[in-house]
């Protein structure tokens, strides 16, 4: 049986959905030759069992946490996997699936799945006119467009700063420092992060001294947080936020010119 993998944004196109509540992954699965099956399961978020031969496959997702959000991502990363990797058994754990894994550099399977996951559940063409109803790029737009689109706080912030709605980077970070982070096309290269938490982040005192999240942007000198040559001359604004016990990610929207890319 002969597939064609498309894009995310094909499919949704073709099914001529236009809204975020009209995403139904169930029957999007189902149109796929997929059956989902929602069950506790021990070492893995997700996995996929189909035969490219005749275009079927059964989806197992996670449902012992109780993380609808976390379930509807997983079975997107699976439809992914289904779309592009046909024919494989894929066991995807935590961090494959919109984790530190995923995030890595090239595009491994993994990622792939994952910017699928992205652009079947956050489409371009969709969230660029919901955003006609913000003016600036913070949490509080981060928070009111994941509810909107069905999906975690930082999922939606990734995405943001993937489209580059504005010069931005996104950093997890973990008591044994910088996790993972990404950058904004618009944004110059050689900003580097700091490997640890400056003490005078937000995002120090969020994560080690158990201060509450940030609930607006705050101004602040860039060498908090790139260690670059002359960074202490420009300034950009912090919302940090707890994600975890042991995890802070933070939202930085650069302010200068002349931190953009060139």
């Amino acid at each position: 049986m002969t597939h064609s993998p498309r894009r995310a944004e094909e499919i949704l196109q073709a099914l001529r959905l236009k809204r975020p509540e009209d995403i139904n992954l169930e029957a999007i699965a189902w149109l796929q030759g997929a059956k989902v099956d929602y069950r506790e399961m021990d070492g893995c978020e997700a996995c996929i069992h189909g035969r490219a031969d005749v275009g079927r496959a059964i989806i197992a997702v996670n449902d012992a946490h109780g993380n609808l959000r976390r379930q509807r991502f997983s079975l997107a990363h699976e439809l992914g996997h289904w779309e592009w990797h046909r024919g494989e058994h894929l066991f995807c754990a935590k961090e494959d699936i919109g984790g530190s894994k995923g995030r890595e550099r090239g595009m491994s399977r993994e990622k792939g799945a994952n910017r699928f996951a992205s652009e079947l559940l956050m489409p371009e063409f969709m969230l660029k006119s919901a955003l006609n109803d913000f003016r600036k790029f913070d949490m509080r737009t981060v928070r009111l467009l994941s509810d909107a689109f069905s999906v975690s706080k930082t999922a939606m912030a990734y995405r943001l700063v993937d489209l580059d709605f504005e010069p931005s980077l996104l950093a997890s970070y973990s008591r044994g420092g910088l996790n993972w982070f990404k950058r904004s096309k618009s944004v110059g290269e050689r900003w580097f992060l700091r490997r640890t938490l400056d003490p005078q982040s937000n995002a120090h005192d969020i994560l080690h001294k158990g201060a509450r999240d940030d609930i607006s942007l705050s101004l602040m000198d860039a060498d908090t947080w790139f260690d670059t040559e002359g960074a202490d001359r420009y300034e950009l604004a912090e919302q940090s936020f707890r994600v975890g016990d042991d995890e802070v990610m933070t939202l930085l929207v650069l302010k200068s010119e002349y931190m953009m890319a060139r």
